[in-house]
């Protein structure tokens, strides 16, 4: 068959009389063909003669056209976008660069190692520098791709960026489908073809377990089927690249990314972190791991080399939280997870395909962990992972990490005296290959014009390529060079079936924690019980220290009534008109008194209470003066007022800008009182309480936090804790309908004078919370129908002392 042009596909008569079938998508490189490789010095290959019989055969689909093959991978292209399709072997081929040939990287029959090098070397220094900025899209509506103004994706895809963030993920499955394949046509249309590599944060498609979630249910196996769930979910829409999962180690209670992570063991947080990345890098066929393929999303385990031990638990996005601390010299721990887990897989992927640096300055006086700067300026924490592990995967920055102070996201902690072109620079020495939320290809420019003065153009050149070619293996690994448009029926039918949301709810059933069970309210039930459930009222919130919105007061029913009507029997409060303040559209807000309690009465025969509450909402740690700086102040794990004077309380922080003096700052708190905002949560429990005369009262909690259970937990007869778990999972166990197994992934301390005396960089280091019962809150307790749960589960990870460091790489520090 001869070769097509960029610009006028010719359909064969082969093709012509073909019946095409709709296959399964593989594409992956080093997708097996019969025959043997040819060798790096036969390419550029012509194409077949004419009359060569074909091993494939095509099809029009939505929007694009699909080619699947005879023991080969499966391509898909637009017609519009003059790309060509070249046959040698009988095998089809994109022709990414136009020659009419076939080249080593676009043989998908070669390996993703050997393609990316051999691409990279092909690319012009101008096309491969936009390729290092991982930027961010914020597509408005499906296939507009010149909205958004300056950051529109026709806008950053013109300048030759190929990887994004994108806010487009958010719709139904069919807007999302649709807008992946429009931009995937429109950067197919652009010399070389590159195509783009969506990238998500993670999302829980139908309410999967949160990744905090899965520790609860200490089963890396759960873990790994529900990320191979996810990963389907993602590739359904475009998705190749997930900015995840996180696995910071959490020593410190009052860290704000706790939700996010797998709690605050290294053990646990090692083996959920392998099977997380198995089940989003590997594409399994009836259970079998097949490598990458079709189900396969790449990962960038996050964030590196730890980011949980914010110095009193405030948080690295922000200047009054960049500091991360190590009081209990245990800097080798939050290593545990990335280098034993992350790059020590057990199905074929092997590692993880990528990496992402944390914000955070790691601090010590003398230096012991690097320069006081930001990770992404580190080359004593990038050389963790390339000098000591030889890691040759992809490392990106985390966002924001080279933009000017009082930007949305800006963290260029250390180097502030740097100019952008300075700090891009220092990013490449440090050997970061791609720039999260990039989309500044001046100042790389401008670095890349230092690093030609520094190391001569062949040796600046060698550096660029270097970084190029790992961020094309990460094209090459899933097959989106050749598969990268989606079927929009097909992701409609996964994303919004049932099948789905029974999956979700099953694997959530296996994530929440039975904590107190006081006379077996919590039991098995043949009927579902009548319950009280209050209104959650939330009273009016101030706007925070990072830039939280101020909000109005909202008064709703926490759990959906009529969705889980068949687990619970809910009798609840009346909601009136709001009478309360106007907000900014001169409409009234709600205020308390809008509330119309049942009466005790109205609650005699129902069989217990259910109260939903949060932890207690912690704030950020830090207010804001009007001349720029920042009054410290406690972050509490309970509701009601703290006052930060005890014994324990840091008189001197640990760390601290250097000042125009040569002195310190001090960051410390010592004195200030903080409340929970959400502190109305424990006014909710004590007036049920009351209401209820002595019938039993159940406290949901919602945590993001471990919190201090002292202030209600001897008035209750059951607690319940959760990590986001949806309403019907949470009504199966409330219900009776399946009983609870899931473990504390987190210590929940006996009071705040404890928290105060943790070491930020230690786990499981608290004085846990003793209840009624005699049952200490401690990591691994839950318990189920008859008890006490004393399982493998918790031989394996509770009743051993947390690793210290990494068990299969000795670290220098």
């Amino acid at each position: 068959m001869a070769s097509t042009t960029r610009r006028n596909f010719i359909l064969s008569s082969a093709l012509a009389a073909a019946s095409a079938t709709v296959l399964a998508a593989c594409g992956a490189s080093g997708e097996k063909a019969s025959g043997k490789l040819p060798a790096a010095d036969s390419y550029p290959i012509d194409p077949d003669a004419s009359g060569t019989k074909a091993k494939w055969s095509e099809e029009e689909k939505d929007g694009y056209n699909l080619i699947t093959q005879d023991a080969g991978a499966t391509l898909s292209y637009s017609p519009e976008s003059g790309l060509g399709i070249i046959q040698v072997d009988g095998y089809a081929f994109k022709d990414l660069n136009g020659n009419g040939k076939l080249d080593l990287f676009e043989d998908w029959r070669q390996s993703p190692q050997d393609r990316a090098a051999a691409w990279a070397q092909e690319l012009s220094i101008d096309d491969e520098l936009p390729l290092m900025l991982h930027s961010s899209l914020m597509a408005e509506e499906a296939k507009d791709l010149s909205a958004g103004g300056e950051m529109a994706a026709s806008n950053q895809f013109d300048l030759g960026i190929r990887t994004a963030l994108s806010f487009a993920t958010q719709g139904d499955g069919k807007s999302q489908s649709d807008w992946n394949n429009a931009c995937q046509a429109y950067c197919e249309a652009k010399p070389n073809s590159i195509p783009f590599n969506l990238s998500t944060n993670p999302r829980d498609f139908g309410k999967f377990p949160t990744n905090l979630s899965l520790a609860a249910s200490f089963d890396p196996e759960l873990a790994k089927s529900v990320a191979d769930e996810i990963s389907k979910c993602y590739r359904a829409v475009g998705v190749t690249c997930l900015l995840g999962p996180q696995i910071d180690m959490c020593g410190e209670p009052r860290w704000s990314r706790i939700t996010g992570a797998f709690g605050e063991d290294p053990a646990l947080s090692r083996d959920l972190t392998r099977a997380t990345i198995d089940g989003y890098q590997s594409t399994y066929v009836d259970g079998k791991d097949t490598g990458w393929g079709a189900g396969s999303v790449g990962t960038q385990m996050k964030h590196f080399p730890g980011d949980g031990a914010g110095e009193s638990g405030r948080e690295a996005h922000n200047d009054f939280g960049k500091f991360n601390v190590y009081p209990g010299d245990n800097f080798k721990a939050s290593l545990v997870n990335f280098l034993d887990g992350g790059l020590n897989l057990d199905d074929s992927t092997s590692q993880a395909s990528g990496v992402m640096t944390s914000y955070s300055i790691a601090y010590s006086k003398d230096e012991e962990y690097g320069e006081l700067v930001g990770s992404a300026y580190s080359k004593f924490k990038t050389g963790i992972l390339r000098d000591q592990c030889g890691y040759d995967g992809l490392i990106c920055s985390d966002w924001g990490v080279t933009d000017d102070p009082g930007g949305f996201v800006s963290t260029p902690w250390g180097v502030t005296g740097l100019t952008k072109p300075e700090r891009f620079k220092k990013i490449l020495d440090c050997g970061i290959d791609q720039i999260g939320g990039g989309f500044d290809l001046e100042s790389l420019k401008a670095a890349y014009d230092m690093l030609v003065s520094d190391l001569g153009q062949d040796g600046a050149d060698e550096r660029i390529r270097e970084s190029v070619r790992r961020i094309l293996v990460t094209y090459f690994e899933p097959g989106l060079v050749e598969n990268p448009y989606t079927d929009s029926k097909a992701a409609v039918s996964l994303l919004e079936g049932d099948e789905l949301a029974t999956t979700a709810r099953d694997a959530a059933d296996k994530c929440i924690v039975l904590l107190k069970n006081e006379g077996g309210v919590i039991c098995e039930r043949s009927q579902k019980p009548k319950v009280y459930v209050p209104v959650k009222y939330t009273p009016a919130q101030a706007a925070g220290a990072t830039g939280n919105m101020a909000t109005a007061a909202t008064m709703k029913l926490p759990i959906d009534a009529n969705k889980v009507a068949d687990c619970l029997d809910i009798v609840s409060d009346t909601i009136g008109d709001p009478t309360g303040p106007a907000d900014e559209n001169g409409k009234a807000t709600y205020q308390e008194s809008d509330l119309t309690r049942l009466t005790a009465d109205q609650v005699a025969d129902c069989d217990f209470a259910i109260v939903f509450v949060d932890s207690p909402a912690t704030g950020d740690g830090a207010v804001p003066n009007s001349d720029g700086t920042f009054t410290y102040v406690p972050k509490t794990l309970q509701y009601r007022t703290y006052t930060a004077d005890g014994a324990n309380v840091r008189k001197t922080s640990i760390a601290g800008d250097k000042l125009a003096d040569g002195s310190q700052e001090n960051r410390t708190y010592f004195g200030q009182s903080a409340t929970a905002q959400n502190e109305s949560d424990l006014d909710s429990i004590l007036n049920t309480v009351e209401l209820m005369a002595g019938k039993p009262v159940v406290v949901v909690i919602n945590a993001s936090t471990p919190m201090i259970f002292s202030e209600f937990e001897d008035k209750v007869q059951g607690i319940v804790m959760h990590f986001g778990a949806a309403d019907l999972p949470l009504a199966d166990i409330l219900g009776g309908k399946v009983e609870p197994s899931g473990l504390l992934p987190l210590q929940q301390p006996a009071d705040m004078d404890t928290v105060e005396a943790n070491d930020e960089d230690v786990p499981r280091d608290l004085v846990c919370h003793v209840d009624s019962a005699g049952n200490a809150y401690d990591f691994g307790f839950g318990l189920n129908w008859k008890g006490v749960i004393d399982d493998d589960r918790v031989s394996t990870y509770a009743k051993v002392a947390p690793l210290t460091e990494p068990q299969t790489v000795s670290i220098q520090l």
